[in-house]
């Protein structure tokens, strides 16, 4: 998984979609930031992050990782990462991105992933809660 998430934040530098694209399966769902964005399906998510990433690599909107958490258990891996997005004003928005894959063979196919947003709770809930 540390291979492909390399391969995937490269990708996002360089504007090139193409690894995503390679890597997801036919019934892939990812959930992005936006309130709208819920995509499923290999074709519809791969034209989307093609559009996306396009449009965020001509903007200079980096992402850089952390240092990803990563688990196995048979051909089912996962992983959490808290990547900084810098965007081309200098200022940085802490994400948080999750990854499920299986291994077929030596690839890894993502089933499913998440990029969000951390709020407060008390933005949300407009409550203060145990952390």
């Amino acid at each position: 998984m540390s291979d492909l998430l390399n391969s995937l934040y490269s990708g996002f530098e360089s504007g090139d979609a193409a690894v995503w694209a390679d890597s997801l399966a036919p019934d892939v769902l990812v959930i992005g930031t936006d309130t709208a964005e819920w995509w499923q399906g290999q074709e519809r998510v791969s034209s989307v992050l093609h559009a996306q990433m396009s449009e965020m690599h001509e903007a200079g909107i980096r992402l850089e990782r952390r240092g990803p958490l990563i688990a196995a258990d048979g051909a089912t891996v996962w992983a959490a990462d808290q990547p900084t997005m810098h965007l081309p004003d200098g200022s940085e928005v802490p994400l948080r991105l999750t990854i499920l894959a299986t291994r077929e063979g030596d690839h890894l196919t993502i089933r499913q992933m998440h990029l969000s947003l951390g709020s407060p709770n008390e933005d949300v809930l407009s409550q203060t809660l145990t952390i």
